[in-house]
């Protein structure tokens, strides 16, 4: 009986049942594949060029807000993931705004450079009058197929304190007297005390002389006056 309760069950089950439970890839979705890169790799030049033309124009205008509606196509859509356009453009950018100076070449540091992403450290100063210090980032970029390089993330990383300009007049420090070049009137204690400390070693000695010359005197009166008697 139990050999022809098996024979009914391989007839009566479809013939796709083992595929309804087969957990293999099918091909109709593409199979998740670790595309982190592990080796690094050297920027060229060329490469460099194409990040400086992104990075400068999105300070100028997405860090600054300046122009936000203009840095849409510099991220790429991880940023703008959550954000519509409008908001984008009204300056709702989830990077911190600062009134930033930024040269056509600006100088920055390769922290990582793995093939079609590359991390740097990035130093941005003010604007001249602008009440705060410079502040460092992070930036990472990601390359697309067509070449350019887009901003992936920019994250602050050390914030400054405002520089203190130097004075405009240097302090003078007040002379008294007359005053010829770098020299001016020596104070009298200069000349007093040293000619005191003469004065005492001359003085010392005359005293000294002095009051053996009257005891010499006194005895020699003394003397007289008893050969006198």
């Amino acid at each position: 009986m139990l050999f022809v309760a098996l024979v009914v069950l391989a007839i009566v089950l479809p013939k796709d049942h083992g595929q309804r439970f087969n957990l293999s890839p099918t091909g109709t979705e593409p199979e998740q594949v670790n595309t982190t890169p592990t080796k690094e790799v050297r920027l060229t030049q060329a490469e460099r060029r194409a990040v400086n033309r992104t990075l400068v124009a999105f300070v100028r205008t997405a860090v600054t807000r300046a122009d936000p509606a203009a840095a849409w196509k510099l991220v790429t859509p991880l940023v703008r993931n959550g954000i519509s356009q409008r908001d984008w453009n009204k300056g709702e950018v989830p990077v911190n705004p600062f009134p930033a100076a930024i040269s056509e070449r600006p100088d920055w540091r390769v922290l990582t450079s793995y093939p079609g992403d590359l991390t740097i450290d990035l130093t941005l100063q003010p604007r001249p009058g602008a009440k705060t210090g410079a502040i460092a980032f992070a930036v990472e970029f990601k390359r697309m197929r067509d070449g350019r390089w887009l901003v992936d993330s920019m994250v602050p990383e050390h914030v400054f304190g405002p520089s203190t300009p130097p004075s405009a007049t240097p302090a003078r420090t007040p002379v008294t007297g007359n005053a010829k070049g770098l020299h001016g009137r020596l104070s009298p204690l200069w000349f007093i005390i040293p000619g005191g400390l003469l004065g005492l070693v001359l003085l010392v000695p005359l005293l000294f002389a002095l009051n053996s010359w009257r005891r010499s005197r006194a005895i020699e009166r003394r003397f007289r006056q008893e050969r006198g008697r």
